[in-house]
């Protein structure tokens, strides 16, 4: 008997990591990880990506409820509204977050709720034979150059011996 997974909620700074490299990966995760959830408020923060954009992979807009929102904006913390928000909304909803912003993690783990650094997803599509080492690699590589300042050669370099590594154990060419 196979695990349902859970479904993954996006922040903005992996949707637009993966907007600006390659946006198909998204739908990939969708088909063979979990669905992928993104908040209208975060989806919003997003410039040239709108809902259309994002169902044409397999991508869900959602609404959060009001009294997810009265929630995120009473919260105090260092937080950001739409980064509270995230919070609160993966927390009561069961989803997995999706972010490679240090103080949502840290307050989603806080909270028991299970995260995933954005370049994290295309290991598990490698694992899975959706996706092979070296394409990982170049799209890792693009999300660098388009943000150096998060996403780090160091963390490319971990990355790539990873991914490699992933590759080999599971057998996928």
């Amino acid at each position: 008997m196979s695990k349902k997974p859970q479904p993954l909620l996006i922040d903005a700074n992996v949707l637009i990591d993966y907007q600006r490299s390659d946006f198909s990966i998204l739908g990939l995760v969708n088909q063979h990880v979990g669905h992928i959830y993104v908040l209208t408020p975060i989806l919003n923060e997003v410039d040239g990506l709108d809902v259309v954009d994002c169902e044409r992979l397999g991508l869900k807009a959602i609404e959060p409820e009001l009294a997810q929102v009265t929630r995120a904006s009473t919260a105090k913390g260092q937080l950001s509204f739409r980064d509270r928000l995230c919070l609160v909304v993966a927390s009561e909803g069961g989803f997995v977050c999706l972010t490679n912003d240090k103080a949502l993690r840290k307050a989603c783990d806080d909270l028991g709720v299970a995260t995933l650094w954005g370049l994290e997803i295309m290991i598990t599509l490698v694992r899975s034979g959706a996706m092979r080492a070296a394409d990982a690699i170049s799209i890792a590589e693009k999300i660098h150059i388009n943000n150096p300042l998060h996403v780090s050669q160091k963390i490319v370099d971990r990355f790539c011996r990873n991914v490699i590594a992933t590759e080999k154990k599971h057998g996928h060419r």
